[in-house]
């Protein structure tokens, strides 16, 4: 047999702590023994197991007889392919080889070659095993980056070869490559070719840093690419470790070329597209433009640029050809393209529009009609805020176009009347009233606080919820212990204790008081410390006799039932009227009230008369009870209305209705009142002044005061128009809604009721839905549309000579203009035929600002001449900011 040899190469072997041998045949039990006696023997086996660094290669030899020992490293043996060194470099460790006999024993004197591929280098081409049996050389790689190999060989023994990978060193040189420094589109990816080479000439792996040393406009760095952004020359600076290299990139993009749109206008807020040719790929690198308007670009593409003008963006124009313009790269191109900014209105006389949309209301074109023509529009910017307190800025700016582009607007006074009552009318008005009725500053404060009672009186129900509930609990107790419900006195003469009831539900001020009047559906208590106690005793009746004959069966069918509540309460099936100091006293300027909380039971507020109770003022000393009675009678129709609304909505456990509404269908009451005199009008009968408050002030027969309040009052809204509104007090003191409120629902019922008693019930019943929504719901219509039509009519209602194309902007019911004027007439002094305050302008440029414009109101413009061109309305925010998207609306009609 052949001499045989265990050879282990290793790295680190004096760290080396051998395993037991795996043998292929027995292993021979001896000392340490020498390569020389061994191999003399014929007893050496062979094996041989290479590491370097921490991998390593284990290839056992070729004889037949050799057993393989396991080398111990700090790592595992895989693949066969060793670790990663740097060309040129020597391996941090020696390899070592391990040499063993068949006994596993360690063999000294083992001389083993080496030899390394690549041009590498070893320190020892060859070496002896020491004694313990190791033999070691350095090896340095060659130059050649890739696969380097070290053979270990032992006479008699087929070699190992040990693999290592050797990498480029640290880079030394870059070559750009200059193919690919130049773009000639806009948002293009310029990716720099680079060769980078160590100092051996293999070539590094790792890519350039790349920074910009000048052109930061030109270029800009995205990764590890350029992004081409401008035209012109940057200079780049690439790097790798100390290895650096500059190089010019050239942005040399063509000019835009449009060829074409998919849109046949441009219009705001409608996208369109642009198709051409050297565009960009970045949509921040391309303009779109209309004059100073820049278009929001969504999405480009070498030949396609899609696009949207933003609402408001645009300048206010008349529809026409205009210049757009596409720059890319500092190169423009432009075309003229259709472009439409304004909501475009072409009006014959008596024809009306409104602009509802927010994104169409900042510009409005009114087209003129055909040929030269006199033309007059009215204009109502309306604010469709349902909050009362909210107030609006804006300013209304005008522009001429066409023949009128440049014309300066003048400024045109309005007249104060029309003229529209007869000589006769006017010289019987001025006979017989020197000075209009007129409220006191106490009685205002009065107003007030009556409606502050209103909203006090929602509180404590949302709180407390309906009575109805305990009131049906209490009737089935009542019916269970047959136990009758306390009432009030009906007999005339009899003394009555009731509660006073202001502000608070449970604690309020006895009254006794005398019956005076016991009807069918009235109970008219006096109380008994009135100065003038017993002397109005035909007045009370007069009051409760009209009361049961009139009021209550009207407030019953065409309004609410105020005893909609008694049965449930076990009530006498009669309002109690309590005429009592105690509102003279405590409530000055207050001519009646009414409080939730009589409808309410003991057990929940201990102050309720568990009654429908409506309580009036005394007659004032120095008032004459026919004065005295004048006043209250249509007070008793407004506050009884009130008990039916509550009545109404506690039986169907309702929320109660918002202030200015239960204000305003009060007022709709004494107007139905108004109707029961001779020639006071009927629904939709278009009645005018001479039949109805010229009657009621002059008292053609021994009539209230009913419809002068809400006229008279009315008067004060027009002519303070913007910064009042319908929907509640606009400050402290202003009771102005009771009118201008009263206005809308009169307006809203004659345009959309099918039955006017129905639709009245149904409002004032309510429902779930309060104020605007209860009105809304019942129209059919939104409460914007309501307010621009509405708004309208209050301008041309019955003008001379005026018939609108629609009759929503007309009041069937009263001839609005004649009351106006027939006011001005008799009291010129006092009010104005045309009360409505609007800014009259002629046609051309002209810029109006209106400093506060209150919710749910308007402001009014008029706009008259010789009409030859379009006439351009443009909406701005305050100070003339770009209006942003709000509650601003606008109405128009031509008036001529």
């Amino acid at each position: 047999m052949r001499p045989a040899y265990d050879l282990l190469l290793g790295v680190g072997v004096e760290r080396w702590n051998p395993p037991a041998p795996v043998q292929v045949m027995p292993l021979i039990e001896t000392a340490a023994t020498s390569y020389r006696a061994t191999a003399k023997s014929g007893r050496a086996m062979c094996a041989i197991a290479a590491t370097v660094g921490c991998l390593g290669l284990l290839q056992a030899c070729n004889a037949s007889d050799i057993s393989v020992s396991a080398v111990p490293a700090s790592a595992a043996v895989v693949g066969g392919i060793a670790s990663t060194a740097t060309v040129g470099a020597a391996l941090p460790a020696p390899v070592s080889v391990l040499v063993k006999g068949p006994d596993g024993r360690a063999l000294s004197g083992a001389r083993v070659r080496w030899s390394a591929s690549a041009g590498g280098t070893v320190s020892a081409t060859e070496s002896e095993a020491n004694a313990s049996g190791v033999a070691t050389t350095t090896w340095t790689l060659g130059q050649r980056a890739g696969l380097q190999e070290l053979t270990a060989e032992l006479a008699g023994v087929a070699p190992v070869v040990v693999r290592v990978t050797a990498v480029a060193d640290r880079a030394s040189a870059i070559r750009i490559v200059e193919g690919s420094l130049r773009s000639s589109v806009l948002g293009d990816t310029i990716r720099v070719a680079a060769q980078v080479t160590d100092r051996f000439g293999n070539e590094v792996q790792t890519a350039p840093t790349i920074a910009i040393e000048s052109g930061s406009d030109v270029v800009a760095v995205v990764g590890n690419v350029l992004v081409a952004r401008a035209r012109g020359t940057a200079v780049i600076r690439a790097t790798v470790d100390t290895a650096v290299a500059r190089v010019n990139i050239i942005v040399d993009p063509g000019t835009p070329v449009i060829a074409r749109l998919d849109v046949d206008t441009i219009r705001p807020g409608v996208a369109f597209a642009v198709d051409g040719q050297n565009f960009a790929l970045l949509s921040d690198l391309v303009s779109v433009s209309i004059g100073a308007a820049k278009a929001t670009v969504t999405r480009v593409s070498r030949t396609r640029i899609e696009a949207v003008f933003a609402e408001g963006v645009l300048p206010c124009l008349a529809a026409g050809a205009q210049s757009l313009m596409v720059t890319v790269g500092g190169n423009t191109q432009q075309r003229l393209v259709p472009v439409r900014s304004a909501a475009r209105i072409a009006l014959s006389r008596g024809e009306s529009a409104s602009i509802l949309d927010a994104a169409q209301v900042r510009c409005t074109e009114i087209v003129a009609p055909s040929g030269a023509a006199h033309a007059k529009y009215v204009l109502s910017v309306v604010n469709t805020s349902v909050t009362a307190a909210a107030t609006s800025a804006f300013e209304l700016r005008g522009t001429g176009a066409g023949a009128m582009a440049g014309q300066v607007a003048v400024a045109r006074v309005q007249p104060t009347t029309s003229g529209l009552l007869n000589a006769s009318l006017l010289q019987a008005a001025h006979a017989g009233a020197a000075s209009a009725p007129q409220l006191s500053s106490v009685e205002q404060l009065a107003e007030a606080q009556h409606a502050g009672l209103l909203e006090a009186q929602r509180a404590v129900i949302s709180r407390v919820g309906s009575p109805a509930p305990v009131w049906r609990a209490l009737e089935r107790m009542r019916a269970t212990r047959n136990i009758a419900a306390a009432q009030v006195s009906s007999r005339v003469g009899d003394t009555v204790t009731m509660k006073a009831l202001y502000g608070s539900c449970s604690n309020g001020r006895d009254i006794k008081a005398r019956v005076v009047y016991a009807g069918t559906k009235a109970l008219v208590l006096e109380d008994i410390a009135a100065p003038r106690a017993g002397q109005l005793d035909l007045q009370y009746r007069q009051i409760g006799d009209e009361f049961d004959r009139v009021q209550y069966p009207l407030l019953q069918s065409k309004i609410g039932d105020p005893l909609a509540m008694d049965a449930a309460m076990a009530g006498d099936g009669r309002v109690t009227m309590l005429f009592t100091r105690f509102v003279n006293d405590s409530l000055p300027g207050i001519a009646g009230y009414v409080t939730s909380c009589n409808f309410f039971s003991k057990g929940t507020f201990a102050g309720s008369n568990e009654d429908e109770v409506f309580y009036a003022r005394l007659a004032n000393a120095g008032e004459s009870p026919t004065d005295w009675r004048r006043s209250m009678r249509s007070t008793v129709m407004h506050e009884t209305k009130h008990l039916a609304s509550y009545a109404e909505r506690f039986a169907q456990n309702a929320p109660m209705e918002e202030a200015w509404l239960e204000e305003s269908t009060a007022r709709i009451a004494e107007e139905l009142y108004s109707r029961t005199f001779a020639s006071g009008g009927r629904w939709k009968g278009n009645v005018g002044f001479s039949t109805t408050v010229r009657c009621e002030v002059y008292q053609c027969d021994d009539r209230p005061l009913m419809m002068w309040k809400h006229f008279s009052v009315l008067q004060t809204y027009m002519r303070g128009v913007d910064t009042l509104t319908p929907i509640g007090a606009a400050a402290s003191g202003d009771f102005t809604y009771y009118a201008s409120g009263w206005s809308l629902v009169r307006w809203a019922a004659d345009q959309y009721a099918g039955d006017e008693a129905v639709w009245m019930k149904a409002l004032v019943r309510g429902g779930n839905a309060t104020g605007l929504a209860n009105l809304a719901q019942l129209t059919g219509r939104p409460a914007a549309e309501m307010l621009a039509d509405w708004s309208l009519a209050n301008a041309v209602d019955d003008l001379p000579g005026f018939l609108p194309k629609r009759p929503q902007l007309s009041f069937p019911t009263w001839n609005m203009n004649e009351m106006m004027n027939g006011l001005a007439e008799t009291y010129p002094g006092s009010f104005l035929g045309s009360p409505l305050k609007a800014r009259g302008m002629s046609f051309g440029s002209f810029t109006l600002p209106v400093a506060r414009l209150r919710a749910f109101s308007s402001s009014y413009f008029s706009f008259e001449g010789n009409q030859v061109g379009s006439q351009l309305i443009e909406l701005r925010g305050e100070n003339g900011e770009l209006l942003l998207p709000g509650t601003l609306r606008v109405a128009l009609v031509r008036v001529e």
